[in-house]
């Protein structure tokens, strides 16, 4: 797996496989790269793609500096500018979502046209008037509690976050549950405790219409992380957006219903991000 030594003296592995249009894939919180294992190959056959562990995830080192959105984002720039990558198609999935947006808002779209939100909700938390937060209802206490299970080192722990990224009623392949445990097992705590702590401050939901790429939204109708209509109020809220809700997906829709996913990120990057 290729590195790249960042501004700080840290390095970052990435890998680089296929040609075509490139793909940018950023994975979500203690969710390595590896969880696109099944899903680059698939990608790669008419696409260049892109796939990066962030800090303290997979192969990346945590470093010294806090594991936060912003450092996350810098760290992705810093790749795009290495690898002198154009024409580009962010795919962030889960909080790898929020890490493109600030990428967008922090460094522009000089090399990126368009963008695909996997998973995500623009504000974490729960509030008056606002229903659309992680798991339905998050709270203060639950926000704690999700703190204190991601610094567990019981893979038992992992393996229960884990299962709770498919679609609510089904039972996951053994096989897959367990390589996605193992893989997210591998994680640093303290990196996703801080890189937790930032992520629940980070509120788009004024921002995300000003990030100036065409958006494709992708959510699971079945989804136990998000399981409101959030992917609808991103889509109304993001003028000329576009959704597409995967009926029989949960967290994972690259997984649970792969050749879809497959089939509409290769027609959103063949139109270059335009609406039908």
């Amino acid at each position: 797996m290729p590195e790249l030594t960042l501004d700080d003296g840290g390095q970052v592995h990435y890998e680089d496989t296929g040609d075509g249009p490139p793909l940018l894939l950023v994975h979500g919180l203690g969710a390595p790269s590896a969880f696109f294992a099944r899903t680059v190959p698939a990608l790669a056959t008419g696409h260049r793609v892109l796939t990066v562990d962030l800090r303290g995830h997979g192969a990346t080192p945590q470093g010294t500096e806090p594991v936060t959105v912003d450092r996350c984002a810098a760290d992705l720039h810093a790749l795009t500018e290495k690898l002198d990558v154009r024409g580009l198609t962010l795919v962030g999935w889960s909080l790898g979502a929020t890490v493109a947006y600030r990428y967008l808002d922090r460094y522009g779209a000089d090399r990126v046209t368009g963008l695909v939100s996997v998973e995500q909700t623009p504000y974490l938390l729960g509030e008056d008037g606002w229903e659309h937060a992680a798991f339905g209802g998050l709270d203060a206490a639950g926000a704690a509690d999700v703190e204190r299970m991601l610094g567990a080192a019981d893979r038992t722990v992992t393996a229960d976050l884990v299962r709770g990224f498919f679609a609510r009623g089904t039972t996951p392949e053994p096989e897959l549950a367990d390589a996605l445990t193992d893989a997210a097992a591998g994680c640093r705590p303290d990196a996703k405790r801080q890189l937790w702590r930032d992520a629940l401050r980070q509120d788009w939901r004024r921002r995300l219409p000003s990030l100036g790429v065409p958006v494709l939204f992708l959510h699971g109708a079945l989804s136990q992380v998000y399981p409101t209509s959030v992917g609808a109020w991103l889509a109304a809220a993001v003028p000329g957006s576009r959704l597409e809700l995967f009926e029989h997906s949960g967290h994972l829709p690259f997984l649970e219903e792969p050749e879809r996913f497959h089939r509409v990120i290769g027609a959103w990057t063949a139109q270059g991000g335009k609406r039908r």
